[in-house]
């Protein structure tokens, strides 16, 4: 079974030089934002509307909010306030708007793919600062006569509390067109999730899902920054849980330090903290034998991950710093 791009967290691209399909994706139709952003509720959209810093304020509450009170038959009845977001950002930063870093998409040692990712300028989404986070993975011309990837996937990610508001992605594939969109309401306790997909042998679906979410969670993209700046443990043995969402849906990645080890990069080594990650969903392992290597400096960079499957393993390792 390969696993779909979002199950390793963006990083499942590599599994694509095991599909056995032509490159061409002939007839499959397209999809823009416009397609889908018409259908969703219009307090939606303005809440989650991408703009400009300056367009709208930051909303950055410095105590906790009163509860809301309203009266029921002559009662006063509490209603729970919304969630405080937590702050998270830590000084120094591991890494900044402007950061380029592209990574090679191995399988059994072979490059079949490049996969790019970008800290672009400060937004504001849903009154909050975000940092947006761009990543495109695209095959090398050799492999695209086995499989043609052309993504590009988006997240927002919160300035200060380090969580997803925000997640879309488009697929341009041999054999599928596809448009996500991701809403994440920490209010509610809610993602709501817009899928549209054109297979070539599938045909046309769409999915209008609502799921509930855990507080403060990360996008497959937002995840890959993330664990840059969280406090992960460095002694071995320990773990910690880091919330996440797939497909619009809760789950929980465990992240286990393992070991110190050296690491080249291009010309450069360096020092590097292992870990072992293991997904659950609703407290069930889906996977496991997943290591992350992370720089044991103040960039914190994301140098290796690597991935077992039922036929061989893929790795996306950090080629250059742009």
């Amino acid at each position: 079974m390969i696993p779909s791009p979002l199950k390793f967290y963006g990083l499942a691209f590599s599994a694509l030089i095991l599909l056995n399909s032509c490159s061409t994706n002939s007839g499959l139709r397209k999809f823009d934002d416009e397609n889908i952003n018409k259908e969703i509720p219009k307090d939606v959209a303005e809440r989650f509307e991408v703009k400009d810093v300056g367009q709208a304020p930051s909303t950055k509450p410095t105590s906790k909010p009163a509860p809301v009170v309203k009266k029921k038959k002559g009662k006063s009845v509490s209603v729970a306030e919304s969630p405080m977001p937590p702050m998270r950002r830590i000084d120094p930063m591991p890494f900044q708007v402007g950061e380029k870093l592209q990574y090679d998409v191995r399988f059994v040692g072979i490059t079949a793919a490049t996969f790019n990712m970008e800290v672009l300028p400060e937004k504001i989404v849903n009154n909050r600062k975000v940092l947006h986070l761009s990543a495109h993975a695209k095959t090398l011309k050799l492999f695209e006569l086995v499989y043609r990837v052309d993504d590009f996937i988006e997240s927002f990610f919160d300035h200060d509390g380090l969580y997803s508001h925000r997640f879309t992605m488009n697929l341009d594939e041999s054999k599928q067109s596809r448009k996500l969109i991701e809403l994440y309401d920490y209010d509610k306790k809610k993602s709501f999730m817009w899928n549209r997909i054109d297979h070539k042998e599938k045909g046309f679906s769409e999915q209008k899902v609502e799921n509930d979410i855990k507080l403060w969670s990360q996008d497959p993209l937002s995840f890959l920054y993330y664990v840059r700046a969280a406090n992960l443990p460095q002694i071995k043995g320990e773990s910690v849980r880091i919330q996440a969402i797939i497909d619009g849906k809760p789950w929980e990645t465990v992240m286990t330090f393992d070991r110190r080890e050296s690491i080249s990069v291009g010309s450069r080594n360096f020092e590097a903290n292992v870990y072992r990650a293991e997904n659950f969903q609703n407290g069930e392992l889906k996977n496991k034998d997943n290591t992350f290597w992370i720089s044991n400096d103040q960039s914190r960079y994301l140098l290796r991950v690597e991935a077992k499957l039922k036929v061989g393993s893929f790795a996306v390792a950090l080629d250059r710093i742009l």
